[in-house]
């Protein structure tokens, strides 16, 4: 060895000579520089590091969606997200430390624990690659109780010497509700399809059945998945399949709804004709996709139409000979119809004639009726504050008003107002009002009966007697409501002072004395506003005449003592039993009453006309229903 060249590195220092030296230094340099360059790239590479773990967790921090770690070993959650507290309704401190079987409802924790397991056992080699993750679908409950479907996309990681699952949770409640609601109108068009009788199938452009309805399914004689994927030629006989084939191309050509007529032999030998109507359609780019085709058998109606035509022949024959037979009959039809139209237009002229004359006599009735009954202009009655409406239904009506005035020195003075609401109107109501009237006379002037309860009993024994209803073998059963008031002068007044006051229209008297007025009513009754106020007093609820009424009823006298600006009003039930308004409805007490409300202060004329007003217009272009009769006045 003592013959070897020694190594450079094994010479000592003091041994080697410069150039030695020197290439050692320089070989020392660039180990140095590479070094440097090492160090360099090691800082820079921490601190991209450095900047990264902070973006990442600004990132984890306000990521948009709820992510967590847990630790794949224990099951705890080690770390959470800012949208994670939010996600959950939850605090940091409520969710790191707690189990993740907490996050999901009871009933199924279990279930997710069990995924979750399988999911991160090393055996399985799933989540322990980086590379690899996991993803399924859950539900998460939140604080208050919510529940939520949730698609959880989980992934490896090792922080440390923990080896830790990050899962990201995103919530897909309305995709769930989409796909349940996608689900049942695929349920519903596929039960909508099956239900309809017509044969409807679905082919590609090759000629692929894709889809198609029960009714094409029994005609083909197989059922729905074993016609899906296949072709006419793989379904039907080669005839048969080669013609649908062909109908097809012809579809594809056109590219327009394209209806053909064609026979067709069912798997059990029936033969029937079908009319099938093809259609193309096409993708959101305009490109051809398949065909549907829709087809209906139209075997008996081709039947039908070809035995029409057949019996159009014949029945043209026989429309033509009937043609002239019917002519022939027309004329003599026509010649008959002249002379019953000459018989009509005679028999019509007695009719206008006999309908005239009892027109005339019924006019000349009313003219009786008009007057019996005062006032008709609707000026005062006797008192100066006063009015009078008096409406009939018809010619003549089955309403009468009465007034009389008393001013006898030898006994009691004062008024007598009634209103009189006889059964029925027209004709009969007017014959029940001449009973009524005669009555009345006979009763207040002949016999000078002042008291409202006799003059009521008095008169229900007149009507019942005139008709005969006290026996019972009367065929009768009218009647009549009626209201009486008898207002009674002041005993030191002069009577005949009295009559030529109120003829001249005025009377001091009345104004300034204290009066009296006494009520009784057979069902119809009296309203009297004082300070605004409309107060009711009712009559008794007996008619006048009748079967059933009683003969010796005694009625019931009401006695108001009469004060400066009081209002008394007497009305047969006419008005506000008025149909109208926009529902039909009576017109109803209530309604009169808040009219006799507003208007009470204001002069008897004016409230006339309003009270006429109000009740047309309700009418409107309604019927009347009855005769309408409102007796007012007041001191």
């Amino acid at each position: 060895m003592s013959g070897m060249t020694p190594w450079k590195w094994d010479m000592k220092d003091e041994d080697k000579d410069k150039e030695q030296l020197i290439d050692e230094l320089k070989r020392l340099r660039r180990r140095m520089i590479k070094l440097k360059v090492s160090e360099i790239r090691y800082k820079r590479a921490k601190k991209i590091l450095k900047k990264t773990r902070k973006k990442y967790k600004i990132a984890f921090k306000y990521a948009k969606d709820p992510i967590l770690w847990i630790d794949t070993r224990s099951g705890l959650i080690i770390n959470c997200n800012k949208s994670a507290e939010f996600f959950w309704e939850k605090t940091r401190e409520e969710l790191v430390g707690h189990h993740q079987l907490t996050l999901h409802p009871e009933e199924k924790a279990e279930y997710y624990l069990r995924a979750f397991k399988i999911q991160t056992d090393e055996r399985y080699n799933f989540a322990y690659s980086e590379e690899k993750g996991f993803s399924y679908e859950a539900e998460i409950v939140t604080k208050s109780g919510r529940i939520i479907s949730v698609h959880i996309t989980a992934s490896v990681s090792v922080i440390g010497k923990k080896r830790i699952i990050q899962e990201v949770f995103r919530d897909i409640t309305k995709y769930k509700q989409s796909e349940d609601m996608l689900k049942k109108s695929l349920t519903f068009s596929e039960k909508l399809i099956d239900s309809i009788p017509y044969l409807i199938f679905c082919k590609d452009k090759e000629g692929v059945y894709r889809s198609c309805n029960t009714a094409f399914s029994d005609f083909v004689g197989l059922h729905k998945p074993r016609i899906i994927g296949r072709t006419d030629s793989e379904i039907f006989p080669k005839g048969f399949g080669e013609t649908f084939h062909k109908k097809d191309e012809e579809a594809f050509e056109s590219d327009k709804p394209k209806s053909v007529e064609e026979w067709v032999t069912y798997p059990d030998g029936r033969k029937v004709l079908l009319d099938t109507l093809r259609n193309i359609y096409h993708d959101s780019d305009g490109e051809v996709l398949g065909v549907i085709g829709i087809s209906r058998n139209i075997t008996e109606s081709k039947q039908i139409s070809e035995a029409i035509k057949k019996a159009d022949i014949t029945n043209r024959k026989n429309i033509m000979e009937a043609f002239k037979k019917a002519t022939k009959n027309l004329m003599v039809a026509q010649q008959q119809l002249k002379t019953k139209n000459t018989r009509l237009n005679q028999t019509l002229e007695e009719v206008e004639e006999i309908n005239e004359k009892i027109m005339a006599s019924i006019r000349y009735a009313k003219v009786i009726q008009t007057s019996l009954l005062p006032n008709l202009d609707g000026s005062n009655i006797y008192l100066p504050d006063s009015f009078v409406i008096w409406k009939p239904k018809d010619v003549v009506g089955g309403d009468i008003f009465f007034k009389d005035l008393f001013t006898d020195p030898d006994s009691c003075s004062g008024f007598i107002f009634a209103v009189i609401d006889c059964t029925g109107h027209g004709v009969p109501g007017a014959f029940m009002t001449m009973i009524a009237s005669s009555g009345l006379r006979r009763i207040v002037k002949d016999q000078g009966c002042r008291n409202p309860a006799d003059i009521l009993k008095q008169l229900n024994f007149i009507v019942k007697t005139s008709l005969q209803q006290d026996k019972k073998d009367t065929l009768s059963d009218d009647g009549l409501d009626a209201a009486i008031c008898f207002v009674e002068l002041p005993a030191d007044g002069d009577p005949s002072m009295v009559k030529q006051q109120l003829a001249m229209g005025d009377c001091p008297l009345i104004n300034e004395c204290s009066l009296k007025l006494t009520f009784a009513g057979a069902r119809l009754p009296l309203y009297y506003v004082r300070d605004d106020k409309v107060n009711v007093i009712k009559g008794d609820r007996q008619s006048i005449g009748y079967k059933r009424s009683d003969l010796n009823f005694n009625y019931t006298n009401h006695t108001l003592d009469v004060e400066k600006g009081m209002s008394f009003y007497l009305f047969s039930d006419g008005f506000v039993d008025q149909l109208g308004g926009e529902k039909r409805r009576r017109f109803g007490t209530r309604r009169f009453k808040n009219l006799l409300k507003e208007n009470n202060r204001k002069p008897f004329s004016d409230q006339r006309k309003i009270l006429l007003q109000a009740f047309n217009n309700y009418k409107g272009h309604n019927e009347r229903q009855d005769d309408v009769t409102v007796l007012g006045f007041g001191f």
